[in-house]
């Protein structure tokens, strides 16, 4: 897997992941490695790996999950300094505002609920579009204290982002163009 951060600053930092995984998979101890890549207090990429192991007595041999390490591959101080984060040539991560959005949770989001004959032309505009779909949809479970923040967790974003969102995607359509 690649890794690649675009910061702010139009630097660009890759992290390559491919050597974890031997060339012969079958024929050496590592047939697979597992990894988990997250965003808390930075960004982290966890790897197990799975170790052949000989079984006698078996036509295949068993690959065992083995516990790997924990890279901590950017400071929380770095991962504020990010303009958007890609994960093999996908785009993952990129900056709303003051916070990083999860682009595949509101492609996720988008991909349930999303009507395709909406008229949105950008990102933007299906963030605000599914935000007050889902605001009048999940009204009964929305209707808490909580209720705002837990909409533009669905739509993997802070509120703050949201609210920076929505207010360009307010200057970019007009009140003749709906979402």
């Amino acid at each position: 897997m690649r890794i690649t951060v675009r910061f702010q600053d139009r630097a660009i930092e890759e992290f390559d992941t491919n050597t974890l995984t031997t060339d012969s998979a079958l024929g050496r101890t590592n047939a697979l490695t597992d990894l988990r890549i997250t965003l808390d207090d930075g960004l982290w990429v966890e790897a197990s790996w799975y170790r052949v192991t000989s079984s006698e007595g078996t036509d295949m041999p068993l690959a065992q999950r083995s516990a790997g390490c924990r890279l901590h591959v950017l400071s929380e101080e770095e991962v504020a300094q990010v303009r958007s984060v890609e994960l093999d040539g996908r785009l993952q991560w990129v900056r709303v505002g003051p916070d990083l959005c999860d682009v595949s949770r509101l492609d996720e989001t988008a991909d349930l609920f999303y009507d395709a004959d909406e008229p949105a032309r950008s990102m933007a505009g299906r963030a605000v579009w599914l935000h007050d779909y889902l605001r009048d949809a999940l009204a009964d479970e929305f209707s808490g204290p909580d209720g705002e923040r837990l909409t533009c967790a669905m739509l993997g974003m802070t509120e703050a982002s949201y609210e920076f969102v929505s207010a360009l995607a307010a200057n970019v359509y007009g009140d003749e163009d709906s979402f």
